[in-house]
């Protein structure tokens, strides 16, 4: 055993031991025995923060001096930029500005160097009307129905069978039968004869006892009638599957030694 504070027997002999994977020759520390948030007990606890300066000072910069962004510049006014601008875009026209004339001049006459221009009414629908003109005598002209081919190639589904151009005959009105005021009275039965016929038109014939005899079933003789036997059909056999063929092609007793198993 280790005396307090020594060196155990395995380190002291150096013998049969293994150099550590992790440390550097620390002493091992159980986890049970580790302290728990050991930085807690120590020192002053629960300090609420103290009052702090600002420092202007350039200990921690690397330039001599704190360099200050836009140091020095002057305000810029977007506006004012934008004044300028136009201003200088406008040197450059050669003249003024177009300035539109007034309101509509009220027109007088005989005011040209040249001959007035005589004026011709025209109506406010007359493309309408010539239209109109031309699409008439265009019909008048038509003698008979359009012509129409059955042998043009249809778009997409089969022309309605039903569809018919001739005009449909007029509907008819269904004729209304006479209800028969009387109402349906089934003719009586037939009346019996007397004598007990029984429904014929002669007496029922009487009835013989005859003994109960029981018949006896034909008996065939082998010699004349011979029992049908059909003939023997095919055989079934043993069939070897797919796979059975291929294993056995595969691997036989002739390439079992030198055969080499495939993986798929």
């Amino acid at each position: 055993m280790p005396v307090e504070g020594g060196k155990t027997d395995m380190e002291r002999i150096g013998l049969f031991s293994e150099m550590e994977y992790v440390t550097v020759g620390d002493k091992y520390v159980s986890q049970f025995n580790r302290p728990f948030n050991e930085a807690a007990s120590k020192k002053r606890q629960i300090l609420p923060g103290g009052s702090k300066e600002m420092s202007n000072l350039q200990a921690g910069y690397f330039d001599p001096h704190f360099v200050r962004i836009f140091e020095g510049e002057g305000y810029v006014n977007l506006n004012q930029v934008r004044r300028q601008r136009m201003m200088e875009e406008a040197k450059k026209n050669l003249g003024k500005a177009f300035l539109p004339s007034g309101g509509d001049k009220k027109p007088y006459a005989n005011i040209t160097i040249g001959k007035q221009f005589s004026h011709s009414s025209d109506f406010y629908d007359a493309p309408k009307l010539n239209y109109k003109k031309e699409n008439e005598e265009h019909h008048r002209l038509l003698k008979g129905t359009p012509f129409k081919l059955n042998l043009y190639p249809r778009e997409y589904f089969d022309a309605n069978p039903y569809l018919s151009e001739k005009s449909l005959p007029p509907i008819r009105k269904a004729e209304k039968k006479e209800l028969l005021t009387l109402p349906f009275k089934p003719s009586s039965p037939g009346k019996k004869a007397g004598g007990m016929k029984a429904g014929t038109f002669e007496p029922y014939p009487s009835h013989s006892a005859d003994p109960y005899v029981v018949k006896l079933a034909k008996q065939v003789s082998s010699k004349s009638v011979k029992i049908f036997h059909p003939p023997n059909g095919p055989k079934s056999r043993p069939v070897k599957s797919i796979m059975t063929l291929n294993v056995e092609r595969a691997l036989n007793m002739k390439n079992y030694k030198t055969a080499s198993v495939q993986s798929y």
